[in-house]
């Protein structure tokens, strides 16, 4: 039962580590307006990489594995959206 705990408790951290870390980029492309300095690829990589895990979460019945996955795809495909829209900066000036 313990050991259980632990997976758990490992699991439910590396997936709070993963979600958080693309908040603060996201939070400075909104603010400042620019993306110039964000790459493309390695966005446009880790939203396929995160589409994968969460297909494979669901082929596996791994809900939890889903579930991380999916909220973290939401947050890098936002980091990929403003980096299209502020890719030189504020497209309203």
């Amino acid at each position: 039962m313990e050991s259980q705990l632990l997976i758990n408790v490992i699991g439910t951290g590396a997936a709070l580590c993963t979600i958080t870390s693309f908040v603060p980029q996201i939070i400075k492309i909104i603010r400042e307006r620019d993306a110039s300095s964000v790459s493309l690829r390695m966005y446009g990589l880790t939203v396929s990489a995160f589409s994968l895990w969460t297909i494979y979460g669901v082929m596996l019945g791994a809900w939890p594995l889903v579930a991380a996955n999916s909220v973290s795809l939401m947050l890098a495909a936002t980091a990929l959206v403003c980096k299209w829209r502020f890719r030189d900066g504020d497209p309203e000036e």
